[in-house]
């Protein structure tokens, strides 16, 4: 796996590898921090300990938020760093990679609509993701967490899952074709 990537990275234009550190790790990991911060502290505010299993929609507890944000994070972040990706290319910011598409087939095989993307991506981690960690927090059975350490953990686990899910999210959308980002076929567009 890790020499899959080295050879992705080797592949990329020096402006997709800067776009990638900078805002599909850096900058997403900054706004992972702040939002899922205040959305992790406004739902259990007032609330007390958080348990480790609870009724969906009824109460916060640490299973139902790991699997909301294993499937949400990847989906918002899908849509929001394919809608930046698109635009950055359509301004010329960014060389679109469309032949990557043709070189690594599992770019091709999904969605080329953001939301279709977004939620086949969010239900692939939750199938990926959720059955080990599932498993770790029923062995580890950490109990309940105080409202400061839940929301901790939580941002925490949503910079680490950030980490993971976005780069792969950037580079499928710098390969989209050019019907895919609204721009006729071209030179520019290859």
């Amino acid at each position: 796996m890790e020499r899959y990537f080295a050879s992705v990275w080797r592949e990329l234009p020096a402006e997709n590898r800067h776009w990638l550190l900078t805002r599909a790790l850096v900058a997403t990991a900054a706004i992972n921090v702040v939002v899922n911060a205040v959305i992790a502290w406004l739902s259990v505010a007032g609330q007390g300990p958080v348990p480790m299993w609870g009724l969906p929609l009824v109460e916060t507890s640490i299973f139902w938020n790991v699997l909301g944000t294993l499937f949400l994070l990847p989906l918002i972040t899908c849509v929001l760093t394919t809608t930046a990706i698109r635009r950055d290319i359509r301004r010329g910011a960014l060389p679109p990679l469309a032949t990557l598409r043709y070189t690594h087939r599992w770019l091709a095989a999904l969605p080329l609509r953001r939301w279709r993307r977004g939620v086949l991506v969010g239900a692939m981690t939750v199938a990926v993701l959720a059955p080990p960690l599932v498993l770790v927090l029923a062995a580890a059975g950490p109990g309940d967490l105080g409202e400061g350490r839940f929301v901790l953990c939580q941002t925490v686990f949503a910079v680490l899952l950030g980490i993971v899910v976005t780069p792969p999210i950037a580079l499928c959308a710098m390969a989209d074709p050019p019907v895919a980002r609204n721009v006729p076929p071209g030179p520019s567009a290859a």
